[in-house]
């Protein structure tokens, strides 16, 4: 129901005066019914406390008539109705009843008359209640009939002056605005009234005013945001260009991009590179439960877990199965997969299937072959070198071919929030924003593979190198980079080893990092460095108490691309520890962590050419 303003008001008004004097009124007659009933209840246990009082020797004697006259006093109270004395053995010893007194509700109390221990009698007094609450009413109906003719004399008089002083220049007020709302603007608002309802008068020719100045204006603004519209639309086709080329690039490749809805255990998007992987058309790919169909059955439980545990997936997953092609041949793929959430907190499962087919293969006869490895030594090095020239090319093709689409985005995301800022919403800059960071990081990613791949194949040049040195001084840089943190760190002194003094200086460079990175949210951070002996061994050691990490996923540190913490919480790519691998492996030493969630890590290395220096 809609309610006008007058009716509203008459509501609000009548709400106003009503519910107080109800409530109050409520509360008073509550009072004073209370206060009556307790009363009549205090007189009545008095009289009958002073009947069973009178009433001992008479009862105790058996003589009715001296107790008489002290019935009849009870009696000329006009509330008792009926007061009856009994003998514990002979029964009524004495009545006396008044019938007309009655009027409303008879109360009755009893109790037992009682001498020397002994229980000789009872006296029963009913009293009424009538008389008294009939006042009471009597004089609650007068104040009820002057509270409503005080309510009707307020209510009339606040309607006239409602009438008068809101309602007739709320209603001219009304018009007004409907003149305005309809773009009749040469016409002034004259109020000459200095009220708030005038003020609002007077406002509301200001607003004429500055409407009819407004809409020049917005025609010659019209006609400049139809140009920069135009220039809009085609950075827009450019940047799509550059998208359509960064889209087929990467859907050139080998490797099969995909998302999927955990929910249906259905595909939403898959690469056109599936239909060369398999032999299936794209719409079977996208068919509820294809992987349930299509995966080998003694691989089913793997894609059953991914799918099931998506909501709970906090770190990329990944796992090898066979898929079973149209020609019946098993084909060999990786498949790697994150949960990603979208705008409504629900995750869907995106990722990648590589083919590794040949590599399975090449498993199988390395396994068949066992015996004959030096026959088959001369055939790995030339796959090798095959595969070395494969990898050069590769990153060649990801340095010069991939980085160029990146650029362009990036730049033109840059143009756009530059130059176009003031002509976006806060939704069009966050996007652009976001268009910028990935590709940022996907620049990143282009480094670190090109770094990881550059390591496989450079020289080791070995010499004495002071690690303790290169410690400090990488330390120091840290600090210099984040004067505002407090870091406890110690460095053993005089640490020194036969290493490559470049590769070295880059696994301190991402080990000490990473503890500086782990510590950030720790309130007194510590970092370490040092030597110890572990199973007849010298091994370096870098140690932290910062975050630390769960030692079930200890065997996915050294992985690239591998991350066991939110890149929301830490930055970075995954890379760092599989750099480390690499040099630490072609310095013939081993790596490993130790460390527990929220204690802090330990990463040690060994060098096997070491100096023997203060290591004890």
């Amino acid at each position: 129901m809609t309610l006008t303003l007058r009716r509203a008001v008459v509501l609000a008004i009548l709400a106003g005066l009503l519910v107080p004097g109800i409530f109050i009124s409520f509360l008073t007659v509550q009072r004073q019914e209370d206060a009556l009933i307790k009363n009549l209840n205090q007189d009545h246990s008095r009289i009958t406390e002073i009947l069973v009082l009178g009433m001992q020797e008479p009862l105790w004697n058996l003589s009715p008539d001296t107790g008489k006259p002290l019935l009849d006093s009870v009696m000329s109270d006009p509330r008792i109705v009926r007061v009856i004395v009994q003998d514990a053995t002979l029964g009524t010893f004495l009545e006396m009843n008044r019938p007309e007194r009655r009027q409303g509700k008879l109360k009755t109390l009893a109790q037992s008359v009682t001498k020397q221990g002994n229980v000789i009698g009872k006296v029963t007094v009913e009293m009424d209640d009538g008389a008294a609450l009939a006042s009471i009413h009597q004089s609650q109906l007068y104040f009820f009939i002057t509270a409503g003719i005080q309510l009707a004399l307020s209510l009339a008089f606040i309607l006239v002056l409602l009438q008068s002083r809101v309602l007739n220049p709320l209603q001219r007020l009304m018009s007004e605005s409907i003149r305005l709302a309809r773009r009749d603007l040469s016409t002034p608002f004259e109020w000459r009234r200095h009220d708030e309802i005038g003020k609002l008068g007077q406002s509301l020719e200001i607003t004429r005013q500055s409407l009819h100045s407004l809409f020049g204006e917005l025609e010659s603004k019209n006609r400049e945001l139809e140009a920069d519209i135009q220039q809009r639309r085609q950075i827009e086709q450019a940047l799509r260009a550059s998208e359509d080329r960064y889209r087929r690039l990467v859907e050139s490749t080998n490797v099969v991009p995909w998302e999927a809805n955990p929910a249906e255990w259905r595909f939403t998007y898959v690469g056109p590179q599936a239909e060369v992987l398999l032999g299936y058309p794209l719409h079977i790919w996208y068919s509820e439960g294809f992987l349930s169909s299509y995966l080998h059955q003694d691989d089913r439980h793997l894609a059953y877990k991914l799918f099931t545990e998506a909501q709970d997936l906090d770190r990329p997953i990944e796992f090898e199965c066979r898929m079973l092609g149209t020609d019946g041949r098993l084909v060999w793929v990786m498949l790697i997969a994150t949960a990603i959430p979208d705008e409504s907190g629900d995750r869907h499962l995106q990722g990648y299937l590589i083919d590794i087919s040949a590599r399975k293969t090449t498993e199988i006869e390395l396994n068949h072959y066992r015996n004959h490895l030096e026959e088959l030594v001369e055939q790995r090095t030339k796959a090798l070198a095959a595969a070395n020239k494969e990898l050069e090319a590769f990153s060649y093709s990801v340095s010069h071919d991939l980085r160029a689409p990146l650029r362009s985005v990036d730049g033109f995301s840059q143009v756009l929030l530059e130059d176009y800022s003031d002509k976006l919403d806060d939704a069009g800059r966050q996007y652009l924003g976001r268009i910028r960071r990935a590709t940022q990081n996907m620049s990143n990613l282009i480094d670190d593979l090109l770094n990881l791949s550059k390591l496989t194949r450079s020289e080791v040049n070995t010499q004495a190198v002071n690690l303790s040195d290169i410690a400090s001084e990488i330390l120091q840089e840290l600090g210099s980079n984040d004067p505002e943190r407090q870091v406890s760190i110690n460095v053993m002194p005089n640490l020194v080893t036969e290493a490559d003094p470049k590769l070295i200086r880059v696994v301190l460079q991402n080990l000490l990092a990473n503890a500086w990175k782990f510590t950030a949210k720790v309130p007194a951070a510590e970092i370490k460095f040092g030597a110890t002996h572990i199973e007849g061994q010298n091994a370096f050691y870098v140690s932290d108490n910062g975050a630390g990490f769960d030692m079930a996923y200890a065997d996915k540190l050294f992985g690239a691309f591998q991350r066991l913490h939110n890149a929301q919480e830490f930055e970075g790519n995954g890379v760092g520890l599989a750099i480390v691998q690499r040099i630490i492996n072609r310095h013939h030493g081993r790596v490993w962590a130790k460390g527990s969630q929220g204690q802090g890590a330990t990463f040690y290395f060994t060098l096997p050419r070491q100096v023997e220096k203060t290591i004890s």
